[in-house]
């Protein structure tokens, strides 16, 4: 009731991904949203940063110049790449040097274009977790995709559905003005 209507129908449209990303990213971990600048990526990036705590760390990846400003200015991610997730090598490299070989443990897809896929499988440390959150997403690129990179990350698709996901989301929501 404290929310103008149209914020919470947006919140409400995404709410299932944050709520899931709490459920998934532990403390310490590295996780890597892939589309991080949009509705569903903002509130998963922020669902991250809580759970992840300061021992961990959040990697945005946003193609868009004007959205990776936006993004860092919200200072939800300790990194934002400026990368394009539709070339799965150049997102290998970036998160390949920024965890320095690591890996994520949890690479979140939300990102609204199709072919983000290979970029978000590669992204991921062999037994970690790759969440896909989007309705561009191709189950048969990531099945044939990850078995011919020889990745053993478990392949999670989200439903939109997560017990509490629409409470869980607008509180998470309130708790960041500035978002």
């Amino acid at each position: 009731e404290d929310l103008p209507e149209s914020l919470s129908m947006a919140v409400f449209d995404v709410a299932g991904a944050p709520a899931t990303v709490n459920s998934l990213a532990e403390k310490g971990n590295t996780v890597v949203v892939v589309g991080a600048g949009g509705k569903a990526g903002l509130l998963s990036c922020l669902a991250a940063r809580k759970k992840v705590g300061k021992e961990g760390k959040v990697i945005g990846i946003e193609p868009s110049p004007k959205a990776a400003e936006a993004l860092r200015k919200l200072e939800l991610c300790d990194v934002v790449a400026q990368v394009d997730a539709t070339h799965p090598i150049a997102v290998l490299n970036e998160i390949e040097g920024l965890t320095r070989g690591k890996m994520a443990d949890l690479v979140v897809n939300v990102a609204s274009v199709p072919n983000t896929e290979m970029g978000s499988v590669l992204a991921c440390q062999p037994k970690g977790k790759v969440l896909f959150f989007s309705m561009a997403t191709s189950f048969t690129k990531v099945a044939l995709g990850a078995e011919g990179v020889a990745s053993s990350s478990q392949l999670i698709f989200g439903n939109g559905y997560f017990p509490n996901h629409a409470k869980f989301s607008i509180e998470l929501l309130k708790k960041h003005p500035s978002l």
